[in-house]
């Protein structure tokens, strides 16, 4: 058995011990990110030598094992998975909660790398079913009306999907005899794309859109990332969301479905935006950026060459860096300041410790885009791994508003003076900022010289400048016209449910379309 088993079954066998010995249950949290550091680093020092890591569990020789593999890829949201968790474990220190929650984020930890490493269709299924059962839970967890409301919203739109995703996994199987990701793309007969591929792929990728942040599908997200414990929000946006960006990669690269990932990755980008900067509650207007920065991600594999796929990789872990720093310190905002909106939080801000307001302001500084931080050396890869020049506009575009929607968060930002606040919670923004601010020269030696001296060049820092500038001037000019309520019906479940098959009907007639 080697590392890639060891990481699920570690946090699978650590849930009912933490849920039988409550009392221990916190420091064996902090004994899991010990444990798991060092085998991540097994796992990094197995791989050092180039190529990928592998094992099949299961009845190998007739092909029904279940294959776990490795690749530089996979090895970033590894990494960011551990950064998360110690994150976590830091700033749930001082609150101490039940070992039930403790149990939950093991199970939710082990369904991740399973997720991560997995090559088989169905395997990705369970695991994927799992953390919708164990996020649904952690999101009600307070038990408060809201958010139990919010997670049973979360538990039937997240089912539809699957259940797609299910259809399209036996309709996949039927034809081809296998469930590897990998069999499956080197079985397909060549020549037309028979009828029984396009419509499994639209299935595939309607139940995968659902867990992934895209804005026809996952409306679920803003109510329940804005309803919960701010360290589960922090775990939603910034890690659960990325599993299904891991599932899409493989399914571009097996089935045909690049035409229709870069048309949802641009329609989630704008849209994801428009209700960002017109939002003022604080966690609902990160939830909606959530939305709006996973289309760059969605893009990037929409377009499926090897440099735009290790950039929309290495942009998915730079948001889940920045995204859960933002939504860690803005729970503890509201907590500290009183308020939900944003005006009258900034009003409040000398309420605000300064280590919040700190950690607000890397995380800022890191989803704008300002040189050279996490959001800068992610963007300028994604934008330089494409010649595409409406792709390249489109993601100007969602720059731009980027700068504009957080650009309302203002003096929020500044330090100023006042306590520092908890030394736990400032550990947890330590943990989480500094991958933000040094990522260029982390990622640096694992980048191909392409994107690393596209990074070099002084054009990506002009960019950046020039959206950021012009976000704030939008921000300014947006401010002083009368605001117009947007939409919000198809935010609620009954209406949810025609959405996500609605969007099926259409990601079926974009693969069909490529497929002709």
């Amino acid at each position: 058995m080697t590392v890639l088993a060891l990481l699920p079954l570690f946090h699978f066998a650590l849930a009912p011990v933490s849920l039988l010995q409550g009392r221990l249950a916190r420091r064996l949290s902090a004994l899991a990110v010990l444990v798991d550091a060092a085998l991540v680093g097994w796992l990094l020092a197995s791989i050092a030598g180039g190529g990928d890591l592998g094992i099949v569990m299961g009845e190998a020789a007739v092909g029904l094992g279940i294959r776990l593999v490795a690749d530089p890829l996979t090895i970033g949201f590894t990494l960011l998975t551990l950064l998360i968790e110690g994150a976590l474990v830091a700033y749930l220190w001082s609150e101490a909660p039940r070992a039930y929650f403790y149990t939950l984020l093991h199970l939710l930890f082990g369904a991740v790398f399973s997720t991560l490493f997995t090559r088989d269709l169905f395997n990705i299924f369970v695991t994927l079913e799992l953390l919708t059962l164990v996020s649904f839970l952690l999101v009600g967890y307070e038990r408060k009306a809201r958010q139990v409301w919010a997670s049973l919203k979360y538990l039937v739109l997240a089912s539809l999907g699957m259940s797609l995703y299910l259809i399209g996994v036996a309709l996949i199987y039927y034809h081809t005899g296998t469930l590897d990701l990998d069999a499956i793309a080197a079985g397909l007969p060549p020549g037309p794309v028979p009828r029984w591929v396009w419509l499994g792929s639209a299935l595939l990728l309607s139940g995968i859109a659902v867990k992934s942040g895209v804005f026809l599908f996952s409306i679920w997200l803003p109510e329940a990332h804005a309803r919960a414990h701010s360290a589960v929000s922090a775990l939603l946006s910034g890690l659960v969301i990325k599993m299904g960006v891991v599932v899409l990669i493989g399914l571009a690269a097996t089935f045909p479905v690049s035409v229709s990932l870069q048309v949802l990755g641009a329609v989630t980008g704008i849209l994801g935006l428009v209700y960002a900067i017109t939002t003022d509650d604080l966690k609902r207007m990160l939830a909606y950026s959530t939305l709006s920065q996973l289309g760059y991600v969605i893009l990037g594999v929409g377009i499926g060459t090897a440099a735009s796929l290790t950039a929309a990789g290495s942009y998915a872990v730079a948001h889940g860096l920045f995204k859960g720093l933002l939504f860690l310190a803005a729970g503890t905002a509201i907590r500290e300041g009183g308020f939900r909106d944003i005006a009258p939080l900034i009003a409040q801000r000398g309420r605000v410790s300064r280590g919040v307001r700190l950690a607000l302001l890397v995380g800022t500084l890191g989803i704008v885009g300002l040189p050279p931080l996490a959001g800068f050396a992610a963007k300028s890869l994604l934008t330089h791994a494409t010649a595409a020049l409406p792709v390249q506009g489109v993601m100007f575009l969602m720059s731009l508003g980027t700068a504009a929607a957080f650009a309302k968060l203002g003096r929020l930002l500044w330090p100023g003076k006042g306590a520092w606040g908890s030394a736990t919670a400032n550990l947890s923004f330590i943990v989480l900022g500094l991958p933000v601010l040094f990522f260029l020269p982390l990622a640096w030696p694992v980048l191909p010289r392409a994107l690393a001296a596209a990074g070099r060049s002084p054009i990506p820092y002009a960019e950046s400048l020039a959206a950021i500038v012009g976000g704030y001037l939008l921000h300014r000019w947006i401010r002083r016209r009368p605001r117009r309520a947007l939409p919000q019906r198809f935010l609620r479940l009954e209406e949810g449910v025609m959405t996500i098959l609605s969007g099926f009907f259409l990601v079926l007639i974009l693969v069909w379309l490529q497929a002709r």
